[in-house]
This record gives structure tokens, sequence and C-alpha cells, in this order.
């Protein structure tokens, strides 16, 4: 978690400026420290970004200036931290959605202001944050079974699924980093994944994990993750090979 004198960069991106306005309010209250560059129209904003990444990107879903959701596309293949903030949840929204990459969904029309700090917090630190409200939306991929993934890759994808890298899921599971690596590609070749927010959407939909405001649930999977803590402590963790 970041602390409050932390000096993050970030851009907000919204058509309505006062909106945008507030969620800088917002920011400078969880880090009174922060860069924040409010901006109303895509290019402008996208222009900034290319200037010099920032922490974290927050943004709207309708911007004047841009179709769709074309303002996320170049970060598809990035590490950029995205927030999306809307309330929108029609079918058309959603499936642009699941063609980009981001971190976070946050309602703000269901969750106000009073979630955003954790919202903020999970994301510009990688973490996967979907408001309630979202979930119906996010249908699951058709024709994917959980049997094609084997005991140990369901294990993984159950830590790796809220955005853990892989030294952060090998010091959970008591695996090498290069053995965490191996399951996560395997995973994402299984289930037909390109990048790691897909992945992080498949593990949401599918259960393998819960996120409230609170914390990161992992439902159905708590005891065998007890029970590989239970195991890396017995036994020495896997080295890592070339």
């Amino acid at each position: 978690m970041l602390p409050k004198n932390a000096t993050p960069r970030i851009v907000v991106l919204k058509g309505d400026r006062l909106y945008g306005d507030l969620i800088s309010r917002h920011i400078k209250d969880l880090w009174r420290n922060a860069d924040v560059q409010v901006f109303q129209l895509g290019f402008d904003a996208l222009d900034s970004i290319q200037a010099r990444v920032p922490d974290l990107f927050i943004t709207g879903v309708k911007i004047d200036d841009m179709d769709g959701l074309e303002h996320l596309e170049p970060f598809i293949e990035t590490a950029l931290p995205i927030l999306v903030l809307t309330s929108r949840k029609d079918a058309r929204t959603f499936d642009l959605l699941r063609s980009i990459r981001y971190d976070g969904l946050y309602d703000g029309h269901a969750e106000g202001m009073e979630n955003l700090p954790t919202a903020l917090q999970q994301v510009i630190q990688r973490r996967l944050y979907v408001s309630a409200t979202m979930l119906p939306n996010l249908k699951r991929p058709k024709n994917i079974t959980l049997d094609t993934l084997t005991e140990k890759e369901q294990m993984v994808l159950s830590v790796i699924g809220d955005g853990s890298d892989d030294q952060q899921a090998a010091e959970r599971l008591g695996l090498s980093p290069y053995t965490v690596n191996t399951h996560r590609k395997a995973i994402m070749a299984k289930m037909k994944l390109h990048h790691k927010g897909q992945l992080m959407l498949y593990a949401l939909q599918n259960g393998y994990i819960w996120v409230s405001p609170q914390q990161i649930h992992y439902p159905g999977f708590q005891r065998r993750l007890l029970a590989a803590v239970s195991a890396a402590k017995a036994t020495p963790p896997e080295r890592a090979t070339a």
C-alpha cells in the first residue's frame, strides 16, 4: 500500500470536467503529494502519457474525441495500471471492455466515492478491483471448462488471478518464480488468454477469486492454499533453472 506521502503521477481522463476534478480531490486526500493531471479529451491524455508514463491512468468510457474505447487500445500490451470508472452496463460497453486491458472497473454510481481509495490502492499496485454491480455483466467465456486445467494450474491461477506477479505468487505458494511463470503460460495458452487483464477477469468470472472493498478472497481454494503454504514450510522451495 502506498503511504500518504507518496508522489505518484496520475492521469485522469473524464468527459465530465467536474467529475474529473472530484476524482482529483479524492486522489489528493489519499496521496497529498500526488501529481494529478485531469483531461477531458482523449488525445490530450494520450499525449501526456506518451511524454511521461504515469503510475496510474484513470479513465471513463465515453470520451468525446474517441470512438468506443480506442483511448485504451494503446495499452493492451503494456504494464500501465488502468482504472476504468463507469456506470454504463449496456452490451456494447462490455463487448468493448472484453477487448482491452484494465486492472480495475469501478461503478461510481453504485459505490459513490466511499470505496474509491481502496480501488485506487489496489489498481496502482496492479491488483484487480471490480465493483460487485459489474460482475453480472462479465459473462464467462464460452466452451471453456475448469477441467481443462490441472490441479496445480488451478492452484496457481487462484493466486495469480488477483494480479500477483510471479515473485509474489512464488512466495505464497512455496514455488520458484520460474515454475509459476511456466504454469502461467500454460494456463493462458489453454484458456486462449492473451494478456494479464484477461487472465484476471477469467479468474474472477470463474470463481477463483472474489473481490470486495475490504480484501480479495479465494473461495473454494483457501484450504488448498493453506496446504500449499504448510507444505512449503516443510520442504525447501524449488530452485529456478536457467
